[in-house]
């Protein structure tokens, strides 16, 4: 009996082990793929509402982002990587793309673009107080701080990203979008002939932006840092508007970049013109932006359209020190002595 009994039993083994079959072992993949593409599709005087087409544009590409990856639930830092990856699509919109290695859970995920020399980053451990700035150059003489105008920062956020346990590479698709406001500028100019450079400042500004946080406000990328305010620099051109009435249609024009205008800001908010004739003589003049910045071209296309003209009057030559440039210099007369050496 004992005998069928084993016979029975190795029967049973048989058939188990023909109805099973060898599975390689596979490990959990940690690496996620990431694919970012950078819309600036909707930015007034970048790709949109052009008003001068002969005007320079700021440098809005992009070749590396940095990618930040978030504890949810206490907003600080777990790891971060680079992509550098760049390709474009079917639209002509620049597409980085990479590669992170990250387990399972759920992530808040923060990019921008690594590549700004003025747009600067601090605080980037934190995603709440993560923030773009950039560097004071100077102070006006009512110690109004002045800056460097920023670089487009291009930022893209996934919050609650959640990623499960697998076997397959996944993949994160963002897009990034600018932080910053593009406004052109121009003041109609009588005697530009006279003229031999020129710069601006704009007050009333936000100096920074903390872009790891929610506005609450559509349209609006990031929560923008008011205090303190800020004035922006840049130098404008010699350009034409075809729109001005009469023959001379000179004009000085500029796109700059921003944080974006203070709401509600009607004191300090002007620009000043700082520029030099041919003589050397330097020419300044300030005019108050609360109305311009009302009107419909401000708010809707971010055009800063002057009405007002600026007469250069005809340069005065330097009839004792030749200004800067052009120093006089009285005759040479000689001095004998001794050098102890």
């Amino acid at each position: 009996m004992k005998k069928y009994v084993i016979i029975a039993f190795l029967a049973g083994m048989m058939m188990f082990a023909a109805g099973c079959h060898r599975r390689p072992l596979h490990d959990m993949d940690e690496k996620l793929a990431i694919r970012v593409t950078i819309d600036l599709d909707t930015v007034s005087n970048v790709m949109t509402n052009i008003y001068n087409e002969n005007v320079t544009k700021p440098n809005t590409n992009t070749d590396m982002l940095r990618v930040f990856l978030y504890d949810h639930n206490s907003n600080t830092s777990l790891a971060q990587t680079f992509l550098s990856d760049k390709s474009y699509d079917e639209a002509g919109h620049q597409v980085l793309s990479g590669y992170m290695n990250v387990s399972y859970g759920t992530f808040d995920f923060l990019i921008y673009n690594f590549d700004t020399p003025n747009t600067l980053i601090k605080n980037e451990n934190s995603e709440r107080n993560i923030e773009a700035y950039t560097s004071e150059m100077t102070r006006t003489p009512d110690n109004l701080m002045v800056s460097y105008q920023p670089d487009h920062l291009m930022v893209a956020r996934e919050q609650n990203f959640h990623v499960a346990p697998h076997t397959e590479t996944p993949t994160l698709e963002t897009t990034a979008h600018t932080c910053l406001n593009t406004y052109y500028i121009q003041i109609h100019v009588e005697g530009m002939r006279f003229l031999t450079g020129c710069s601006a400042t704009i007050s009333g500004l936000y100096s920074g932006n903390m872009f790891g946080r929610d506005s609450g406000r559509d349209g609006i990328l990031g929560e923008r840092v008011e205090n303190p305010s800020t004035c922006v620099y840049f130098t404008m051109e010699k350009s034409t508007d075809p729109n001005i009435a009469g023959e001379n249609k000179d004009v000085l024009c500029a796109l700059f970049n921003t944080f974006g205008k203070i709401e509600d800001v009607t004191s300090n908010l002007y620009v000043t013109f700082n520029a030099v004739d041919t003589e050397g003589n330097q020419l300044q003049k300030v005019v108050n932006l609360d109305v311009v910045f009302r009107s419909a071209d401000a708010i809707d296309r971010h055009w800063l359209l002057l009405d007002e003209v600026w007469s250069i009057p005809d340069p005065i030559p330097h009839s004792v020190g030749g200004g800067g440039f052009q120093p006089l210099v009285d005759d040479w007369e000689e001095q004998h002595g001794e050098i102890a050496l």
